[in-house]
C-alpha cells in the first residue's frame, strides 16, 4: 500500500481537518438561517454540510492511516475546478483556495474577457443554480497543487519486498533454477 511522507502527511491532513471544520461551523450557521427563506436553501446547506463533513473525515482518515489515500484524493478532487456559467455557478474549497480563471463578461452590448485570481485562508462554498453569473472557467490551483503533492510524496511501503532479487552478473539462470553452485 503506498504511504505519503510525514511533513505532508501534516500538511495535507491539517489544512483537510482545519478547512472541514471551519466549513462545517459556517454550514451550519448558514442552515439555521437558510431555514427561514426556505426548503430550498435549506437543502443547499445541508449538502454543504455534508460536504464539508466528508473533507475533515478524509483528513482524519489519512492522518490516522496515511495509506488510505483515496478519500482524501477525492475530498482535493471537488475543490479543483471553478465553474460559473449562466445558469450553473459551483466554488467549493476547504481551507484555502488559490483560484485562477478565465472569465468572460458581457455589459450591455460590449463584451471583455480576461484573467482572474483570488485567494482566500478559510473555506469557501457557492453553488447556484438558474441564476445570471458570468462566464469563468478556472481552476483553484491550492487544491490542485496538494494533490500533485500528495500523488508525489506516495511511496510504497513494501517495494523491496516485492521487487524482484537482482541475478548475479556471472550466473546462469540454469545455474540458480537447479540449485548448483559453481
Amino acid at each position: 500500500m503506498p504511504q505519503a511522507r510525514a511533513w505532508v502527511r501534516f500538511v495535507l491532513a491539517a489544512v483537510t481537518v482545519l478547512g472541514g471544520m471551519h466549513g462545517i461551523a459556517l454550514s451550519l450557521r448558514a442552515l439555521f438561517t437558510a431555514s427561514s427563506q426556505g426548503f430550498a436553501a435549506a437543502v443547499l446547506c445541508g449538502a454543504m454540510l455534508i460536504a464539508y463533513t466528508y473533507v475533515t473525515a478524509a483528513g482524519v482518515i489519512f492522518w490516522r492511516q496515511p495509506n488510505r489515500t483515496r478519500p482524501l484524493i477525492w475530498a482535493l478532487a471537488i475543490q479543483i475546478p471553478w465553474i460559473s456559467l449562466p445558469g450553473f455557478v459551483y466554488k467549493f474549497s476547504a481551507g484555502l483556495y488559490v483560484s485562477a480563471a478565465f472569465i468572460a463578461k458581457h455589459h450591455a452590448d460590449k463584451y471583455s474577457a480576461g484573467l482572474n485570481g483570488s485567494f482566500n485562508l478559510g473555506s469557501s462554498c457557492e453553488f447556484r443554480l438558474f441564476q445570471m453569473a458570468p462566464i469563468e472557467l478556472g481552476v483553484n490551483v491550492a487544491a490542485l497543487a496538494a494533490l500533485l503533492l500528495l500523488n508525489k510524496s506516495i511511496t510504497p511501503t513494501s517495494a523491496t519486498l516485492t521487487a524482484p532479487l537482482p541475478k548475479d552478473e556471472g550466473q546462469s539462470s540454469a545455474a540458480t533454477t537447479s540449485g548448483q553452485s559453481c
